[in-house]
């Protein structure tokens, strides 16, 4: 019996395959150009700003030219730095070898080596580069680090370690994802605490509750009805449910908007609204042609005053273009020491990067939210329509 083995360039879908394989070479050679541009202007800008100010200026710019947010520039920034100490693991990636997702796992396991170091490691990882995963580069990084210089390999854990935080990602329907990132033996301990929470709900017959349900539900009241010595005693939360003046009347069925959050379904506001009880939401109503913002309820201040307050109502989230970031201070567009006034024209909603970015040297910013850079490109920001109305 002779078996005749198929052409691969006659079988279904192999013609896609290797487009696909081919754009994904493309792809990794023009990550690697654009993360050595960045590097290369980071340079150039370096004996004209002080200290830090050139990195910040550098990866704002290229975030923005990207049209990514602050932190993207940041990490692609600080990823050309390391590569520029190793050329091998720059030219894996420009020749399609390795992935952007498997470099910038090297970079950030890799701690800071000096030159002879820096040279062995490289040696080291450069015949696993082709094919390597971002897990077993992280993996493959922190292994050889540890052999080749173990007191900086200590210093980077504990480095890490220190790295902590908490942070929200919304997503759609009125829900959202909470992010906790911390030593790993704490976060184990939270989650082997909630699961005892779920155990424990299972053995009772009157509890119809998911795990994830029990878990979350356990999580939430630890934090917010729990007593915590580190907060005051009286913990009062405020959210903005932005709504037209005909859904006051029950005419519009125009969805609602959770501020900082993004569009809700009514039956999410009727939930809301429920739950007036123990959390105070604050209607904000909107011009019915554009979706403005015309009117903040005044009867609770939970920032410094009702205009600051309006101003984080009206911009939602960072008014830098294509930031996403939420709203960490209260900018005068025009500076207050140059004439600028305090008022809603003159106010936006910044993050603390690109609040920091605002003043760099080279950059500046006009009321009606067109951003220039130091290389003279512009980008512009108006604040967005509170409710997003269909077209009729």
């Amino acid at each position: 019996m002779v078996v005749v083995e198929p052409d691969p360039d006659e079988l279904p879908g192999a013609h896609l395959i290797e487009t696909i394989s081919a754009c994904e070479q493309v792809i990794r050679a023009a990550e690697a150009i654009q993360a050595q541009h960045a590097g290369m202007l980071l340079a150039e800008r370096e004996p004209l700003m002080e200290g830090r100010q050139a990195f910040l200026s550098a990866a704002g710019e290229t975030a923005l030219a990207r049209g990514m947010s602050p932190s993207a520039g940041i990490t692609q920034l600080e990823t050309a730095i390391t590569l520029s100490r190793l050329p091998a693991v720059q030219a894996a990636w420009a020749d399609g070898l390795v992935s952007g997702v498997t470099v910038r796992a090297i970079v950030k396991n890799l701690p800071s080596l000096d030159a002879e170091s820096m040279a062995l490691f490289e040696t080291e990882i450069a015949p696993h580069l082709p094919g390597l995963t971002p897990r077993a580069a992280a993996e493959l990084t922190r292994s050889l680090t540890l052999e080749i210089d173990p007191d900086e390999a200590d210093r980077k854990a504990v480095e890490v370690r220190d790295d902590q935080y908490v942070l929200v990602v919304d997503e759609t329907d009125g829900v959202a994802t909470l992010v906790s990132r911390g030593p790993a033996e704490r976060i184990h301990e939270i989650r082997e605490l909630l699961l005892g929470h779920a155990r424990r709900a299972k053995n009772d017959p009157t509890d119809h509750r998911t795990r994830g349900q029990v878990m979350f539900q356990s999580l939430h009241a630890s934090v917010v009805a729990g007593p915590d010595r580190s907060l005051p005693v009286k913990r009062v939360l405020e959210l903005g449910i932005v709504l037209t003046a005909d859904n006051l009347l029950g005419l519009d069925d125009t969805p609602a908007e959770l501020v900082g959050h993004g569009p809700v379904a009514p039956v999410v506001v009727d939930q809301l609204i429920d739950d007036a009880d123990q959390v105070f939401y604050r209607r904000l109503i909107t011009d019915p042609v554009n979706g403005t913002l015309l009117h903040s309820d005044p009867r609770r201040r939970l920032f410094t005053g009702p205009l600051a307050r309006h101003v984080r109502y009206r911009d939602g989230r960072c008014r830098t273009p294509a930031c996403d970031a939420p709203i960490a201070e209260i900018d005068h567009v025009q500076a207050h020491e140059h004439g600028g006034a305090t008022t809603e024209e003159n106010g936006q909603g910044l993050c603390v990067t690109n609040h920091l970015m605002k003043h760099l040297p080279g950059w500046s910013v006009r009321r009606d939210g067109t951003w220039t850079t130091p290389t003279g490109h512009t980008y512009r920001s108006a604040p967005p329509p509170v409710l997003r109305r269909r077209r009729e």
